[in-house]
């Protein structure tokens, strides 16, 4: 039993108290075992003190409460034997016996599974060490000492044997009555977490268990005590009813009191039991009721461990693993059972969290959550929802003002947090949006969600260190439907992708200068088909796969579409000059990628010097040195290197100097408003200005005129590309001979 380290008497002296209190309780009979009569002439069924001992050291805590406690007994014994005037040597054996019955007990509760205290419990798994020890193996050594003692105090074999079987019986039914309702009641969770409660539960239990004994003993010969054990089986069904009903206050002093009443109905057996056949018997019918009640503990056991899950993966369904925060599940838990709808909800955003996982590990963002989460604890409870995203509900019934006042603290404390980390002090870049809440039900929780969510991207786009709130129209807002429209297009075009729906375009690039080629030079363009026969062009996917990570998957899909297709059309190959295939920064910084790259390549249908790969400009500036080593790999192979777009963004002109490029390709929307924008054509001739210093081939885009291809071709743009040279056409109309272009348009 655990005490406190200054009152270890004060439990000493409740649990001497009980334990002489339960000395008192008995189920008297005439005991004559072996036809040799006990020595006062009547015997008891029960030494409850017994199974409260064998409780307490089961319990474990200060040594000192379970010594005192026997010390209390033995002062017990003494005062009752004094009026029969045993000897001196008898009352030092006997007290010798009572301090090895308190190491036997101590040495019986660690085998049966003891301390049970703090997150060790007993359990079901235990239950049969448990019944073995406590019920078989310490009525055995308690009893053994004391027919030791009768023996060497010259009792006859006969008289020792009686009181042996005697002792046996009353200790095993002592700790069947007493010891597990006892522990049960003393382990309950509930109970334990109120001590007081939990003291005025188990000494009213006793206190009951005693009135009840005292009652029955008062009245033995009452009718439905037979009743109640002849129909013990029925009992035992009800009260294994309740023991999964009633909680264990008064499951337990339930089950008790039945305990005792069927103890009652065996009185009668036990005072005819003289010849051995009716003492085996008498053993019998005492160990079948003793396991009735296992069995109901067993089933109580069973309960609460169910419960005890129950509950436990209730709170892991409510709790983020990683931080121990609330979730989504509690978060829609909360909104279904508030007596009150708040009236704003907050979505949080917090940059730099999945990068403090990388850089510094599992543990370090889970403190980060943690950190964060008590931040906000004093204004609103936040619910992770993975990935650095909160959902905020202000705590207390206020007005929107009040609750966004609360918003706007919550924000200037986290962008004033700093998270101490081994040495390192880190930031977070926190954008809040802030939604109202006019309606109720869990439907609205998603509207709310949404709209939130919607303005929390917004502040992160935006850069906005304020809370933004949202002010949704009925439809949902334009902005939000194009944002909807945009993830539904994007999972289409990935689906296409997955599924090789790719379709092949080509355009022509012509030399300005107007000189014959050696074949078709021209860049491969994709198109996608959906499952319903609608093609997709670039505009509709292009930017929403490589925002989602897809980039190179297309990639790598376009290049093994183009391989399978000329390997189909071998006819097609002669006439290729060059071919231009895009390839996006985020493919060449995948290591995936460029094992599936430098794989294909060596399988490639086409001579590598027939292939030129055209690079982003986000590509080349973003580019790291697994990248680099690609580029020139690629030129080591023959390949050519294009930079697309040339101009639409800021360049880095020590990048460019690094990156193998053989070609600069103007962006179109400059070339195409030359002619009638000065602005534009300054920065087209600085383009080509740039080309000339690094010795590079220029390409224009969207060259859509005969004029302007003219003029292009006196400022030194050797090649180009747009509707005034050819429109984009299916690979197989541009690059199969006559004949079988219009059979392969049939397939």
């Amino acid at each position: 039993m655990v005490t406190r380290r200054r009152a270890w008497w004060v439990d000493a002296c409740v649990v001497s108290f009980a334990c002489w209190l339960l000395q008192g309780v008995g189920v008297e009979y005439s005991a004559r075992f072996f036809h040799h009569a006990y020595l006062s002439g009547e015997a008891s069924l029960l030494h409850a003190h017994a199974g409260l001992l064998l409780g307490v050291a089961l319990l474990g805590g200060d040594r000192r409460v379970l010594a005192t406690a026997f010390l209390t007994s033995f002062l017990h014994w003494w005062w009752r034997a004094r009026l029969e005037a045993p000897t001196e040597s008898y009352a030092a054996g006997f007290a010798v016996a009572m301090v090895l019955q308190w190491r036997w007990t101590e040495w019986c509760a660690h085998w049966a599974g003891g301390p049970f205290r703090g997150a060790h419990r007993l359990k079901v798994s235990g239950m049969f060490r448990y019944a073995a020890v406590s019920l078989f193996l310490f009525p055995t050594g308690w009893t053994l000492l004391s027919a030791l003692v009768a023996w060497t105090h010259g009792q006859t074999p006969a008289a020792v044997a009686n009181t042996a079987v005697q002792l046996w019986l009353a200790k095993h039914v002592g700790v069947g009555i007493v010891t597990l309702p006892f522990l049960l009641l003393w382990t309950d969770d509930r109970l334990r977490r109120a001590l007081r409660g939990r003291w005025v539960a188990v000494m009213t239990w006793l206190c009951l268990s005693v009135l009840a004994a005292h009652m029955l003993e008062a009245r033995p010969a009452l009718r439905w005590v037979e009743v109640v054990y002849d129909y013990r089986a029925l009992a035992g069904v009800l009260l294994g009813i309740a023991m999964l009903l009633w909680r264990v206050e008064y499951s337990m002093p339930l089950l008790t009191s039945t305990h005792l009443v069927l103890l009652h109905g065996l009185t009668d057996q036990a005072g005819q039991a003289a010849s051995p056949p009716q003492v085996v018997g008498l053993l019998a019918h005492l160990v079948e009721c003793n396991f009735m009640v296992l069995i109901l503990a067993v089933l109580f056991l069973l309960n609460r461990e169910r419960k005890h899950r129950y509950h436990h993966l209730r709170a892991m369904c409510r709790h983020d693993a990683s931080s121990g925060l609330d979730n989504a599940h509690a978060l829609r838990e909360a909104w279904r059972t508030s007596p009150e709808r708040p009236a704003v909800l907050g979505f949080l955003l917090l940059d730099q969290v999945e990068r403090v996982l990388g850089s510094y590990g599992w543990r370090a963002q889970s403190q980060l959550l943690r950190e964060i989460g008590r931040e906000m604890v004093p204004l609103a409870r936040p619910y992770h929802m993975g990935g650095g995203k909160f959902v905020l509900l202000p705590l207390g019934a206020e007005q929107a003002g009040a609750s966004v006042g609360k918003m706007e603290e919550i924000l200037r404390r986290l962008q004033a947090f700093v998270f101490q980390w081994h040495g390192a002090q880190l930031r977070v870049s926190p954008y809040l949006g802030v939604a109202p809440c006019d309606r109720a039900g869990v439907e609205a929780l998603d509207e709310c969600l949404a709209n939130a969510c919607d303005a929390a991207l917004r502040a992160r786009e935006a850069g906005e260190h304020n809370p933004l709130p949202c002010e949704p129209s009925p439809s949902g807002g334009p902005d939000a439907q194009e944002r909807r429209h945009r993830l539904v297009a994007a999972a289409e075009a990935l689906a296409c992708v997955h599924a090789g729906r790719v379709e092949l375009y080509v355009q022509p690039i012509v030399a300005l200068a107007g000189q014959p080629s050696a074949g078709f030079q021209g860049e491969v363009l994709c198109r996608l088909r959906t499952a319903q026969g609608r093609l997709l062009f670039p505009n509709e996917f292009i930017a929403d796969l490589e925002a989602g990570g897809h980039a190179s998957e297309l990639d790598i899909a376009v290049i093994e579409c183009l391989f399978q297709w000329l390997r189909t059309h071998p006819l097609a190959i002669p006439g290729v000059a060059r071919l231009g295939i895009n390839l996006s920064g985020k493919s060449v910084a995948s290591a995936s990628f460029r094992a599936r790259f430098a794989e294909l390549l060596r399988q490639s249908p086409l001579p590598h010097s027939a292939l030129c790969f055209e690079l982003t400009e986000t590509a080349v500036i973003a580019s790291q040195e697994p990248a680099l080593r690609l580029f020139h790999d690629l030129r080591a192979r023959g390949c050519s290197l294009s930079l697309d777009d040339f101009g639409s963004g800021m360049q880095n002109f020590e990048r460019l100097r690094q990156v193998p490029v053989d070609s600069l390709k103007i962006d179109g929307q400059f070339v195409r408003n030359m002619q009638s924008q000065s602005r534009d054509l300054e920065i087209v001739r600085a383009a080509i200005a740039v080309a000339d210093a690094h010795g590079l081939t220029t390409v224009a885009e969207y060259v859509e005129s005969a004029s302007l291809a003219e003029q292009l071709r006196g400022m030194g743009v050797r090649w180009g590309q747009g509707y005034h040279f050819g429109r984009p056409e299916p690979i197989a109309a541009r690059l199969l001979p006559a004949a079988e272009a219009p059979a392969a348009a049939v397939q």
